[in-house]
Protein backbone atom coordinates (compact mmCIF):
# COMPACT_ATOMS: atom_id res chain seq x y z
CA UNK A 1 0.00 0.00 0.00
CA UNK A 2 1.01 3.36 -0.64
CA UNK A 3 2.32 5.11 2.24
CA UNK A 4 3.26 8.89 2.77
CA UNK A 5 4.11 10.25 5.64
CA UNK A 6 0.59 10.27 7.26
CA UNK A 7 -2.24 8.27 8.89
CA UNK A 8 -4.95 6.74 6.42
CA UNK A 9 -8.05 7.93 7.64
CA UNK A 10 -11.77 5.98 6.96
CA UNK A 11 -14.62 7.81 7.23
CA UNK A 12 -17.79 6.99 6.90
CA UNK A 13 -20.67 9.61 6.30
CA UNK A 14 -23.71 10.57 5.61
CA UNK A 15 -26.91 12.54 6.79
CA UNK A 16 -28.90 9.63 8.53
CA UNK A 17 -32.54 9.00 7.29
CA UNK A 18 -35.83 7.49 7.89
CA UNK A 19 -35.40 8.03 11.85
CA UNK A 20 -38.48 6.35 13.30
CA UNK A 21 -37.93 7.55 16.68
CA UNK A 22 -37.81 10.68 18.53
CA UNK A 23 -35.13 12.64 17.93
CA UNK A 24 -33.32 11.86 21.48
CA UNK A 25 -33.46 8.15 20.31
CA UNK A 26 -32.19 8.97 17.17
CA UNK A 27 -29.26 10.69 18.65
CA UNK A 28 -28.55 7.84 21.48
CA UNK A 29 -28.68 5.51 18.94
CA UNK A 30 -26.24 6.89 16.61
CA UNK A 31 -23.69 7.81 19.89
CA UNK A 32 -24.30 4.00 20.71
CA UNK A 33 -23.02 3.29 17.46
CA UNK A 34 -19.86 5.62 17.48
CA UNK A 35 -18.68 3.30 20.79
CA UNK A 36 -19.18 0.37 19.35
CA UNK A 37 -17.37 1.21 15.87
CA UNK A 38 -14.50 2.19 18.06
CA UNK A 39 -13.87 -1.24 19.71
CA UNK A 40 -13.79 -2.78 15.45
CA UNK A 41 -10.37 -4.39 15.49
CA UNK A 42 -8.45 -2.13 13.33
CA UNK A 43 -10.17 1.33 14.63
CA UNK A 44 -7.84 3.29 16.15
CA UNK A 45 -10.49 6.22 16.83
CA UNK A 46 -13.78 7.06 16.14
CA UNK A 47 -14.02 10.58 17.50
CA UNK A 48 -17.89 11.02 15.16
CA UNK A 49 -20.14 8.67 14.24
CA UNK A 50 -18.94 9.51 10.93
CA UNK A 51 -14.65 9.71 11.34
CA UNK A 52 -12.93 5.92 12.02
CA UNK A 53 -8.96 6.23 11.83
CA UNK A 54 -7.61 2.66 10.91
CA UNK A 55 -3.56 1.52 11.36
CA UNK A 56 -1.64 3.79 8.45
CA UNK A 57 0.20 -0.04 7.69
CA UNK A 58 -2.70 -1.81 7.49
CA UNK A 59 -2.95 -4.23 4.24
CA UNK A 60 -6.17 -4.25 2.53
CA UNK A 61 -7.30 -7.08 3.82
CA UNK A 62 -6.86 -5.78 7.38
CA UNK A 63 -8.97 -2.62 6.02
CA UNK A 64 -11.70 -5.35 4.10
CA UNK A 65 -12.14 -6.54 7.65
CA UNK A 66 -12.34 -3.61 9.53
CA UNK A 67 -15.02 -2.72 6.95
CA UNK A 68 -16.92 -5.32 7.70
CA UNK A 69 -17.16 -5.07 11.60
CA UNK A 70 -18.15 -1.12 11.24
CA UNK A 71 -21.09 -1.92 8.04
CA UNK A 72 -22.36 -4.86 10.72
CA UNK A 73 -22.38 -1.94 13.61
CA UNK A 74 -24.69 0.20 11.23
CA UNK A 75 -27.05 -2.31 9.68
CA UNK A 76 -28.13 -3.07 12.88
CA UNK A 77 -29.29 0.82 13.43
CA UNK A 78 -32.15 -0.31 11.10
CA UNK A 79 -34.39 2.52 10.52
CA UNK A 80 -31.55 4.94 12.04
CA UNK A 81 -28.68 3.35 10.37
CA UNK A 82 -27.38 6.04 7.69
CA UNK A 83 -28.08 5.94 3.69
CA UNK A 84 -24.72 6.16 2.92
CA UNK A 85 -20.87 4.29 4.39
CA UNK A 86 -17.97 6.14 2.84
CA UNK A 87 -14.77 5.02 3.67
CA UNK A 88 -11.72 8.10 2.48
CA UNK A 89 -8.14 7.20 3.00
CA UNK A 90 -6.47 10.67 3.42
CA UNK A 91 -2.26 10.86 3.71
CA UNK A 92 -1.34 14.24 5.96
CA UNK A 93 0.89 16.22 4.24
CA UNK A 94 -0.08 14.43 0.16
CA UNK A 95 -3.21 16.49 -0.71
CA UNK A 96 -2.90 14.24 -4.18
CA UNK A 97 -3.29 11.15 -2.12
CA UNK A 98 -7.42 10.88 -1.74
CA UNK A 99 -8.95 7.56 -1.85
CA UNK A 100 -12.75 6.82 -0.92
CA UNK A 101 -15.74 4.04 -1.07
CA UNK A 102 -18.71 5.03 -1.06
CA UNK A 103 -21.85 2.98 -0.94
CA UNK A 104 -25.53 2.94 -0.93
CA UNK A 105 -25.85 -0.95 -0.58
CA UNK A 106 -24.75 -2.70 2.76
CA UNK A 107 -27.94 -4.49 3.82
CA UNK A 108 -26.15 -7.60 1.66
CA UNK A 109 -23.07 -8.38 3.32
CA UNK A 110 -21.39 -10.62 0.94
CA UNK A 111 -21.90 -7.47 -1.76
CA UNK A 112 -20.62 -5.46 0.63
CA UNK A 113 -17.58 -7.82 0.94
CA UNK A 114 -17.43 -8.38 -2.49
CA UNK A 115 -17.22 -4.56 -3.33
CA UNK A 116 -14.98 -2.74 -0.64
CA UNK A 117 -12.45 -5.68 -1.20
CA UNK A 118 -12.74 -4.08 -4.93
CA UNK A 119 -11.60 -0.14 -3.65
CA UNK A 120 -8.84 -1.93 -0.88
CA UNK A 121 -7.35 -4.40 -3.83
CA UNK A 122 -7.24 -1.40 -5.79
CA UNK A 123 -6.05 0.74 -3.37
CA UNK A 124 -2.90 -1.34 -2.15
CA UNK A 125 -1.48 -1.09 -5.51
CA UNK A 126 -0.20 2.34 -4.76
CA UNK A 127 -2.38 5.09 -6.68
CA UNK A 128 -2.61 8.54 -6.23
CA UNK A 129 -6.31 8.09 -5.82
CA UNK A 130 -8.88 5.23 -5.91
CA UNK A 131 -12.75 6.30 -5.44
CA UNK A 132 -15.31 3.58 -5.97
CA UNK A 133 -19.03 4.75 -5.87
CA UNK A 134 -21.61 2.18 -5.74
CA UNK A 135 -24.37 3.80 -6.60
CA UNK A 136 -27.22 0.65 -6.16
CA UNK A 137 -27.64 -3.60 -6.22
CA UNK A 138 -27.57 -3.53 -10.33
CA UNK A 139 -23.66 -2.91 -9.68
CA UNK A 140 -24.45 0.62 -11.01
CA UNK A 141 -21.71 3.51 -9.89
CA UNK A 142 -18.36 4.90 -10.64
CA UNK A 143 -14.29 3.19 -9.92
CA UNK A 144 -11.82 5.97 -10.90
CA UNK A 145 -7.82 5.41 -10.46
CA UNK A 146 -5.89 8.32 -11.06
CA UNK A 147 -1.64 7.20 -10.98
CA UNK A 148 0.21 10.69 -11.15
CA UNK A 149 4.23 9.14 -11.90
CA UNK A 150 4.80 10.60 -14.98
CA UNK A 151 7.46 9.59 -16.76
CA UNK A 152 6.92 5.89 -15.44
CA UNK A 153 7.27 2.99 -18.82
CA UNK A 154 5.29 0.65 -16.49
CA UNK A 155 2.37 2.73 -16.17
CA UNK A 156 0.12 2.76 -19.13
CA UNK A 157 -3.53 3.71 -20.03
CA UNK A 158 -4.03 -0.36 -20.86
CA UNK A 159 -2.32 -1.46 -17.65
CA UNK A 160 -4.52 0.32 -15.29
CA UNK A 161 -7.61 -0.28 -16.90
CA UNK A 162 -6.24 -4.09 -16.73
CA UNK A 163 -5.97 -3.62 -13.00
CA UNK A 164 -9.57 -2.46 -12.62
CA UNK A 165 -10.54 -5.14 -14.75
CA UNK A 166 -8.78 -7.83 -12.30
CA UNK A 167 -10.10 -5.89 -8.72
CA UNK A 168 -13.30 -6.70 -10.51
CA UNK A 169 -12.57 -10.23 -11.01
CA UNK A 170 -14.80 -12.91 -12.28
CA UNK A 171 -17.74 -10.79 -11.85
CA UNK A 172 -16.83 -7.80 -14.43
CA UNK A 173 -18.54 -8.86 -17.47
CA UNK A 174 -21.79 -8.20 -14.97
CA UNK A 175 -20.92 -4.62 -14.22
CA UNK A 176 -22.68 -3.23 -17.05
CA UNK A 177 -24.01 0.18 -15.41
CA UNK A 178 -20.61 0.49 -13.71
CA UNK A 179 -18.41 3.48 -15.48
CA UNK A 180 -14.60 3.02 -15.13
CA UNK A 181 -11.91 6.06 -15.04
CA UNK A 182 -8.63 6.41 -14.89
CA UNK A 183 -6.43 9.15 -15.51
CA UNK A 184 -3.10 8.49 -16.42
CA UNK A 185 -0.14 11.35 -17.11
CA UNK A 186 -2.08 14.35 -18.54
CA UNK A 187 -4.66 11.56 -19.99
CA UNK A 188 -8.18 10.55 -18.66
CA UNK A 189 -10.49 8.05 -20.18
CA UNK A 190 -13.86 7.50 -19.22
CA UNK A 191 -15.86 4.38 -20.45
CA UNK A 192 -19.70 4.31 -19.69
CA UNK A 193 -20.35 2.21 -22.59
CA UNK A 194 -21.42 -0.51 -20.45
CA UNK A 195 -18.58 -3.06 -20.60
CA UNK A 196 -15.82 -1.64 -17.90
CA UNK A 197 -12.84 -2.47 -19.84
CA UNK A 198 -10.82 -0.92 -22.39
CA UNK A 199 -12.32 -1.19 -25.99
CA UNK A 200 -9.99 -3.26 -28.39
CA UNK A 201 -7.43 -1.07 -30.29
CA UNK A 202 -7.59 1.91 -27.84
CA UNK A 203 -4.61 0.85 -25.73
CA UNK A 204 -2.47 1.37 -28.36
CA UNK A 205 -3.86 4.32 -29.83
CA UNK A 206 -3.86 6.23 -26.65
CA UNK A 207 -0.15 5.29 -26.30
CA UNK A 208 0.27 6.88 -29.74
CA UNK A 209 -1.36 9.88 -28.58
CA UNK A 210 0.82 10.57 -25.60
CA UNK A 211 3.59 10.00 -27.95
CA UNK A 212 2.59 12.49 -30.52
CA UNK A 213 4.73 16.07 -29.81
CA UNK A 214 1.86 17.98 -30.86
CA UNK A 215 -0.49 16.79 -28.22
CA UNK A 216 -0.03 17.60 -24.33
CA UNK A 217 -3.47 16.11 -23.06
CA UNK A 218 -6.47 14.12 -24.15
CA UNK A 219 -9.56 13.35 -22.77
CA UNK A 220 -11.62 9.69 -24.20
CA UNK A 221 -14.82 9.13 -23.73
CA UNK A 222 -16.74 5.91 -24.48
CA UNK A 223 -20.50 6.40 -24.31
CA UNK A 224 -23.07 3.38 -25.82
CA UNK A 225 -22.80 3.71 -29.15
CA UNK A 226 -20.47 6.83 -29.50
CA UNK A 227 -16.86 7.52 -28.28
CA UNK A 228 -15.71 11.08 -28.25
CA UNK A 229 -11.90 12.30 -28.23
CA UNK A 230 -10.99 15.35 -27.02
CA UNK A 231 -7.23 16.42 -27.81
CA UNK A 232 -4.91 19.67 -26.62
CA UNK A 233 -1.72 21.52 -28.07
CA UNK A 234 -0.28 24.25 -27.02
CA UNK A 235 -0.04 25.30 -30.71
CA UNK A 236 -3.06 24.79 -33.53
CA UNK A 237 -1.75 21.60 -35.97
CA UNK A 238 -1.21 22.81 -39.35
CA UNK A 239 -3.41 20.83 -42.05
CA UNK A 240 0.09 18.09 -42.11
CA UNK A 241 0.17 17.45 -38.75
CA UNK A 242 -3.40 16.92 -37.89
CA UNK A 243 -3.02 14.32 -41.15
CA UNK A 244 -0.37 12.98 -39.00
CA UNK A 245 -2.69 12.36 -35.80
CA UNK A 246 -5.37 10.81 -38.13
CA UNK A 247 -3.36 8.45 -39.85
CA UNK A 248 -1.82 7.57 -36.47
CA UNK A 249 -5.28 6.56 -35.13
CA UNK A 250 -6.37 4.86 -38.36
CA UNK A 251 -3.25 2.99 -38.38
CA UNK A 252 -4.53 0.84 -34.93
CA UNK A 253 -7.85 0.24 -36.37
CA UNK A 254 -9.89 2.74 -33.74
CA UNK A 255 -11.73 5.67 -36.30
CA UNK A 256 -15.20 4.06 -37.00
CA UNK A 257 -18.30 6.11 -37.64
CA UNK A 258 -19.42 6.62 -34.19
CA UNK A 259 -16.05 8.15 -33.19
CA UNK A 260 -15.52 11.95 -32.75
CA UNK A 261 -11.59 13.49 -32.57
CA UNK A 262 -11.44 16.96 -31.97
CA UNK A 263 -8.42 19.48 -31.25
CA UNK A 264 -7.87 22.81 -29.65
CA UNK A 265 -5.77 24.79 -27.46
CA UNK A 266 -7.28 24.93 -24.57
CA UNK A 267 -9.17 27.38 -22.74
CA UNK A 268 -11.85 29.17 -24.68
CA UNK A 269 -10.48 28.32 -27.77
CA UNK A 270 -12.52 26.97 -30.64
CA UNK A 271 -11.82 23.42 -31.35
CA UNK A 272 -10.96 21.50 -34.99
CA UNK A 273 -12.65 18.50 -35.56
CA UNK A 274 -10.03 16.15 -37.39
CA UNK A 275 -12.62 13.28 -37.49
CA UNK A 276 -16.19 12.67 -37.28
CA UNK A 277 -19.03 14.95 -36.64
CA UNK A 278 -18.07 18.24 -34.69
CA UNK A 279 -18.84 18.19 -31.32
Amino acid sequence: MRLTGGLIVVALAVGLVGCSGPADAHDSARYDAMLAVEEVPGVLVAPYEHYVQVDPAAPAEEIVETALGVRTILDALGADRPRNIEFVAVYPGDGSVYTRFTTRVYGDADRFERDVRIWAGLLDEGFSSVRYNVFDEAGDGVLNVHSDEPGESSTTMGKVFDLMIGALGDDAASFTGLQTEAIVDGMRVTNRSGDPALPAGWEDALADVAGSPYIAKSVATFEPGTTTLRLTGGVDLTAEQAAEVVAALAGRGVLQPTVSVTYGTGGDAARTTLYGAAQ
